[in-house]
C-alpha cells in the first residue's frame, strides 16, 4: 500500500523490456529497505507500470503492477 492508501499487487522482474524509468531515485516510502525507487513507465504510452528499485551496491529489479501488464504479441 502506498502513502495515499492505494494497494498494488506487484511482481518482481529482473528485466522489463519496453519500460523506461523516470524521476530521481527516492528512498521515501520505499517498500524494499535499502533500495531507492524510480517510476517505471511504458515506453510507448508513458502509463505507469510500476517502479524500478536499485540498491547502493547496484542490485536492481522492477516491481510492476500485475494488472497493468500485457503479453507482447509476436509476429510470425
Amino acid at each position: 500500500m502506498n502513502p495515499a492508501g492505494f494497494t498494488f499487487h506487484i511482481g518482481c522482474f529482473a528485466e522489463a523490456i519496453g519500460c523506461v524509468t523516470r524521476g530521481p531515485p527516492s528512498l521515501e516510502y520505499a517498500w524494499f529497505p535499502g533500495f531507492a525507487w524510480r517510476l517505471a513507465l511504458c515506453g510507448q504510452c508513458t502509463c505507469q507500470l510500476g517502479w524500478h528499485f536499485r540498491s547502493d551496491d547496484g542490485e536492481s529489479f522492477f516491481g510492476l503492477i500485475l494488472d497493468r501488464l500485457r503479453e507482447a504479441k509476436l509476429d510470425g
